[in-house]
């Protein structure tokens, strides 16, 4: 149980800031891709990648969002 206590006071200790929105290259439209989800009778983690691709939307504040 030390060894738990040290890592969890370890962690405890690293301080985290919080994520700039203008960094994200790209934003999920999660309503939408609910919607699509729910109006096809599957769950949302069942969507295969390319259907889930098509709910992405580019930030405009960034700059890494480039082949959408």
């Amino acid at each position: 149980m030390n060894g738990q206590m040290n890592n969890y006071n370890s962690y405890m200790q690293e301080s985290y800031s919080p994520i700039d929105v203008n960094t994200l290259p790209y934003f999920v439209d999660m309503k939408a891709m609910y919607d699509y989800a729910k109006k096809k009778g599957v769950s949302i983690s069942s969507l295969s990648d390319s259907e889930k691709e098509k709910f992405l939307r580019a930030n405009p504040a960034s700059k890494k969002a480039t082949n959408l």
